[in-house]
């Protein structure tokens, strides 16, 4: 059998490069701490990494999912720690304001601080997050949730949605709060009503409508449910109507801009000029939120009648405002306990979580890790067969018959 010279020549090569790949494969092996490069080095082995390294992903993204809804509930229960602070001080007022020795300019001091209370709670109800969303706007979370109205009242303009954040494969927490449920939503203590001016009004600047108050629960609840319609005829007189019947309950009336206006029991002010056409609304309601609560407060601290029937008046404003505060810090604890609750099974997620990526990783190491001592011992052998290639090749191709004649 004959040999040639590039046959030599060519298997010399092919071997000293054999060795070569398997020298680079190892040092690449000791570099990376990785034991399979290639799904081709053991396919049942990267099949199975491939199955860990997505479940690891995946609980990433669960502890990531955790840091967010923590942190939103936390400030939730935060802002509502606060608006708690303040309906109990706002309570303490009108405690303090039912006591028959103070006079006018005492219950002026009062309304003072509780209208000072009434910013500092819609701050609070209008509070945003690290991202800028409002916290308690529902879906809306880029609408303040509670605006001052034309009426110079506050009105919610969020929604009633909850987000929901995922932080295991079958658990979901509820991360936001709408302030409709919590501060708007809330039975009344006797039956109430609001007050709103008509979107549609042309008077420039637009005229307001006060809180008003109750004056005669009797009377009132005599009416009730039924709205009034306030509607100017003339920029000096208006009628007022029944709402859902049109029936005319007053005609005619003459206007003055905050002059008091008494009606079926509630009392009222209409301040500015409007115009012909210009209607405002008293409508009834058996809810009351936190923030017409305290507007109502006001109202009353500042339109307080020095007569027996007005004290009455006042005395039983001040028994619905304690009422009424009390259902709305009853609400606010309730959401703050559910927020506590969602808060504890976060944190038992995040040590499941964690408990989970450390025996995945610890079987991902036991697939993936390459075994130091075995592969130092591996390159060692396939450095003293390479060098032994080289001295081979090197002394095979020194041949020569030339040597033998």
């Amino acid at each position: 059998m004959r040999i040639s010279t590039i046959q030599i020549y060519n298997q010399g090569i092919n071997s000293i490069q054999d060795v070569t790949q398997q020298q680079q494969k190892t040092q690449q092996q000791l570099a990376t701490g990785r034991r399979v490069l290639n799904p081709s080095d053991d396919p049942v082995a990267s099949t199975r990494i491939l199955e860990l390294n997505q479940e690891l992903s995946i609980n990433n993204q669960f502890q990531r999912n955790i840091e967010l809804a923590e942190g939103r509930l936390t400030l939730q229960d935060d802002r509502l720690g606060g608006i708690n602070d303040v309906i109990q001080r706002i309570r303490e007022l009108a405690v303090t304001a039912g006591n028959g020795a103070l006079t006018a300019d005492d219950l002026g001091s009062i309304a003072a601080e509780v209208e000072e209370r009434l910013d500092q709670t819609a701050g609070l109800l209008n509070s945003r997050d690290a991202t800028g969303e409002y916290v308690f706007a529902g879906f809306q979370g880029a609408v303040e949730p509670f605006q001052l109205t034309d009426s110079g009242a506050y009105r919610y303009q969020g929604d009633q949605g909850q987000r929901f954040v995922k932080i295991e494969s079958s658990v979901s927490v509820a991360v936001t709060e709408n302030g409709y449920d919590i501060f708007q939503n809330i039975p009344s203590y006797t039956n109430t009503f609001f007050t709103e001016a008509s979107t549609s009004n042309q008077a420039v600047p637009p005229a307001r409508i006060s809180v008003g108050q109750i004056t005669d629960q009797a009377l009132y609840d005599a009416f009730y449910p039924e709205d009034m319609v306030i509607q100017f005829t003339t920029p000096t007189d208006f009628n007022i109507i029944e709402k859902s019947t049109g029936v005319t309950i007053q005609s005619n009336v003459p206007y003055s801009s905050n002059g008091p206006i008494s009606v079926n029991g509630v009392q009222f002010e209409i301040v500015g000029a409007p115009v012909a056409g210009d209607s405002f609304t008293v409508n009834s309601s058996e809810k009351q939120g936190l923030l017409t609560t305290i507007e109502k407060f006001i109202y009353g601290l500042r339109n307080i009648n020095d007569t027996a029937a007005g004290k009455e008046s006042f005395n039983n404003l001040l028994e619905s405002t304690i009422a009424n505060l009390d259902s709305a810090e009853t609400s606010v604890l309730e959401v703050r306990g559910q927020v506590g609750a969602r808060l504890n099974t976060i944190e038992a997620s995040a040590e499941q979580l964690k408990d989970a990526e450390i025996l995945t990783q610890d079987v991902l190491n036991t697939l993936e890790a390459v075994d130091y001592a075995e592969t130092v011992s591996l390159l060692t052998v396939q450095q003293f067969t390479l060098e032994a290639a080289y001295s081979s090749f090197s002394k095979i191709t020194s041949l020569s018959l030339f040597e033998r004649i």
